[in-house]
């Protein structure tokens, strides 16, 4: 693909996460190719349909927030620090879009991102454990929920930035309430 139109690809995703994150749901076609920069024509030549663009989104979402967990597992201080630092990261890559277009999407299976996602959440989650960080009943899923829940919109009509800065506040809450007393 040539560089010009890599750009707008990539240019026509990073709208389309940020729209849905900020309406709690699909955006128009429309929407996402004025947001990009981009004249419909472009949006239709990278993307036919609804579906092609939505499951373009989910990979490059997940893609990113386990690209993110996997260069700081080893670089983070303790396990704590890099279960903290990944789940901050996966809400700055837009992992709430996740939650919201899951429904939408006729094709939802991702092996290579899930098996990679699940490698590294069980790495996670089984360092801080076994670490005693963690209580010994922890789980991935307990982390996978608990980002969900962060991750999706208020829909009380915040600015994104707003929910975003709320979403970290309350993670940082919830990590904090993990911990155990050593």
């Amino acid at each position: 693909m040539r560089a010009d139109a890599q750009r707008n690809r990539t240019r026509l995703i990073e709208a389309a996460v940020k729209l849905i994150l900020e309406v709690g749901g699909e955006p128009s076609r429309d929407e996402v190719a004025a947001r990009a920069g981009v004249g419909i024509g472009t949006l239709y030549r990278h993307f036919p349909d609804q579906q092609s663009l939505l499951h373009a989104v989910a990979r490059q979402v997940l893609e990113e927030s386990i690209s993110a967990g996997e260069a700081l597992i080893d670089t983070a201080s303790d396990s704590i620090d890099a279960l903290r630092q990944y789940m901050h990261a996966a809400l700055d890559c837009g992992i709430g879009v996740i939650n919201i277009i899951h429904p939408r999407l006729e094709k939802r299976d991702w092996p290579d991102l899930l098996a990679r996602a699940n490698a590294l959440m069980t790495s996670m989650v089984d360092r801080a454990v076994r670490d005693g960080s963690l209580p010994e009943d922890f789980a991935v899923r307990d982390i996978v929920y608990a980002l969900i829940r962060f991750a999706r919109p208020l829909a009380i009509g915040l600015p994104l930035h707003e929910e975003r800065s709320i979403a970290h506040r309350h993670l940082d809450f919830y990590i904090d309430g993990l911990c155990v007393e050593r």
